[in-house]
Formats: structure tokens, C-alpha cells, sequence
């Protein structure tokens, strides 16, 4: 899976962490097969495209409602399905999974996460 296609979306969230500012989106109309509850595209000041993806989507194999939501992270073509939760489903616990995300594979772990908006 390459980026998410979205048609519309309302920022929710923004936030700053090292060079990389996180901009959280939600109410997202996409024709992709996915049910997205938000996506947060991160960006490097200085560039126009996102250089990765955390999105929080319908869980299409969830057995219990402690399952509805998955996180998936995508960067370039590479894609990683990360454990289920109905806690994405709220826009602060994701929000900080997310952050917790890019902090990791960006190598900001020493970076403090600033909300912008």
C-alpha cells in the first residue's frame, strides 16, 4: 500500500517534534478500501509530501469491541499493521501513539512533542 488517498479531511491536531511537525486529520472522505478514523501525516520542514503515516482504521478482523480500531504505519512503500484497539479511536490516545511512533523510527526519542494546534 502506498499513501493514504484522501479526498477531504479537517485538521484536528498539529504538532512539532524535532524538524517534523505531525498534523493529525479527522472526518477523512478516501476511496481506499480502509475505514480511516484519523490519519496523522508527518512532514519535514522544508518538504510538501509526508514522509510517513499513522493511521488509525476499522479493524476488518475484529473479534471483540476491544478490537475495533487498528494502527498502521506507513513510510514510502513499506506498511506495518500494529496491535488492535478501541483506544485509537480516541484522537489524544492516538495522538500520542503517534508521536511515540515517530520519536522511534525518526530517532527523535530525546526531542520533546509540542502542540501546535
Amino acid at each position: 500500500m502506498a499513501a493514504p488517498h484522501i479526498k477531504t479531511a479537517i485538521p484536528k491536531q498539529r504538532h512539532q517534534i524535532g524538524s517534523f511537525v505531525a498534523t493529525v486529520l479527522g472526518d477523512i472522505d478516501s476511496d481506499d478500501p480502509q475505514e480511516y478514523r484519523y490519519i496523522m501525516a508527518i512532514v519535514e520542514e522544508g518538504k510538501q509530501q509526508p514522509d510517513l503515516y499513522v493511521t488509525a482504521e476499522k479493524n476488518p478482523d475484529a473479534r471483540n469491541a476491544e478490537e475495533r480500531y487498528r494502527l498502521r504505519v506507513i513510510m514510502g512503500n513499506e506498511e506495518k499493521i500494529l496491535a488492535p484497539s478501541d483506544e485509537w479511536s480516541d484522537i489524544e490516545k492516538f495522538s500520542l501513539a503517534g508521536l511515540g511512533i515517530i520519536a522511534k523510527l525518526m530517532r527523535l526519542e530525546d526531542e520533546e512533542p509540542r502542540r501546535l494546534m
